[in-house]
């Protein structure tokens, strides 16, 4: 009857899963879940521990395990901003709900709470990286809370090159913890706590991300169960947990050098088995007569022979195999010098084009330099018809200047020569007109003493 609740309350919580897992950009109705759920759903991934501190811890068994580093990787979601989006069945309780610690016996364990977040982790930038650290117990997120009073131990950080901070295997691009010191000290804290739809949100700018890599548009679909509060929790308990033995070691593997140790006895303890029941075979065989140890030597060379078909298959097999492997080999091979060819082919066939377009532009080039020095030779003839043409006019500007001041000289010397003809003719006439005055008083006024110059009868 038990088994039967049992496996009826899981099949619930399966349904319930699968019937609340909805877009992150979709608010929908939370079912509530309790810390007993957490117990019997973690439970087939790893141990519950009863830690002194914290109550009854949850370690995965998982190798090499670090919190927000594998099985997982980030997206940037419209409702809850940097995600964590694990790759584990069980990822989405201890990724986005408590906090994480490391223990030096039993690794990375979880502590259950009751907020639910994106991802519980703090940031840092700088140096071309960024960086994330898991929030340890007892780091309480209040409206006043600030990254600058919490510092997480050196390992706990996972430090990836900017341009790898969305790849879906981020865990292959963080660098060894070995440098994590050198880069803390040249990293800043991303002090930019709020919360967003009433969840701790935090991490990098979305615009800064987005120089360095492409934020997609994708869907994720978040579990995000309402965890019922229970002031007096030690009245739940997973059904199976260890106790917390810090001087023992880790108990997890002193558990399994024991079990190794029992499946040795036990292998050991079959083997001898087998080897007795051979060795009474055997003395059952040598007490038989003939006809049974021919019987048993015809099964011996009827289990050799059948082995031997059995090989000869196998070899056949492996044959058929290696010829079929060798065909795909072949295939593959002329399929790669097929697409080398083409690209050779493309590539001469690129550098063809180039070299013609090369070509062109030079023949273009020269024919342009040619019309510009044809023009130039125009220019220069046309400057230097305008030359002579202004030559020439300047020289008929002399030669009329010339002419005209040879004209002027001319006729200023006409001028000249018709005012001494005019002066020397004036004195001529003046001494004509006083002898013809004299003369006629010559003639009425004479005496007869003169001489006269008068007509005679």
């Amino acid at each position: 009857m038990k088994r039967i609740l049992k496996i009826s309350g899981i099949a619930f919580l399966v349904m319930l899963f699968c019937a609340t897992r909805t877009p992150a950009s979709a608010q929908g109705p939370m079912p509530e879940v309790t810390y007993q759920t957490f117990y019997d759903d973690l439970s087939p991934y790893g141990d519950w521990i009863d830690y002194p501190e914290y109550g009854y811890v949850w370690h995965p068994r998982v190798p090499d395990f670090r919190p927000y580093n594998t099985g997982g990787h980030w997206v940037w979601t419209n409702d809850y901003q940097w995600m964590w989006v694990s790759d584990y069945n069980w990822g989405w309780a201890p990724f986005h709900y408590g906090r994480w610690l490391y223990d030096d016996f039993y690794g990375w364990v979880w502590m259950p709470g009751y907020e639910w977040s994106p991802a519980w982790v703090e940031w840092r930038t700088g140096g071309d990286y960024y960086g994330w650290a898991p929030l340890g117990p007892g780091v309480n997120i209040s409206l006043n809370f600030s990254f600058g009073n919490y510092s997480a131990p050196y390992d706990y950080w996972s430090f990836v090159p900017r341009n790898y901070m969305l790849s879906p295997r981020v865990y292959d691009y963080c660098v060894p913890r070995s440098r994590n010191t050198v880069i803390i000290n040249n990293t800043t804290i991303i002090n930019n706590y709020r919360r967003t739809n009433n969840v701790f949100v935090s991490g990098p700018q979305r615009t800064d991300v987005e120089r360095y890599t492409e934020v997609r548009r994708n869907t994720v679909n978040v579990f995000r169960p309402q965890v019922q509060q229970n002031n007096n929790e030690r009245r739940v308990a997973p059904r199976n947990f260890e106790r917390y033995d810090r001087q023992n070691g880790n108990v997890f593997q002193q558990r399994q050098r024991e079990q190794e140790v029992v499946n040795n006895e036990r292998t050991n303890e079959i083997q001898r088995r087998a080897d007795q029941s051979n060795a009474r075979i055997e003395q059952q065989n040598n007490n038989n007569n003939d006809i049974i140890r021919r019987q048993t030597q015809m099964r011996r060379l009827q289990e050799v022979q059948r082995q031997q078909q059995e090989q000869r298959n196998i070899e056949q097999r492996q044959n058929e195999n290696q010829r079929r492997d060798e065909e795909i080999n072949r295939q593959n091979d002329l399929r790669r010098q097929q697409e080398q060819r083409n690209i050779e082919q493309q590539q001469q066939q690129n550098r063809n084009a180039f070299e013609r377009r090369q070509n062109e532009m030079r023949q273009q080039q020269e024919t342009q330099r040619q019309q510009e020095q044809e023009q130039k030779n125009f220019e220069r003839r046309q400057n230097e018809m305008k030359q002579y043409e202004n030559q020439r006019m300047q020289q008929m500007r002399q030669q009329q200047q010339q002419q005209e001041q040879k004209r002027q000289w001319n006729a200023q010397r006409q001028n000249n020569a018709s005012e001494r003809r005019q002066q020397f003719n004036q004195p001529n006439e003046q001494r004509q007109n006083s002898f013809q005055q004299r003369q006629p008083q010559n003639n009425s006024q004479g005496n007869g003493n003169g001489r006269g110059h008068g007509k005679h009868d």
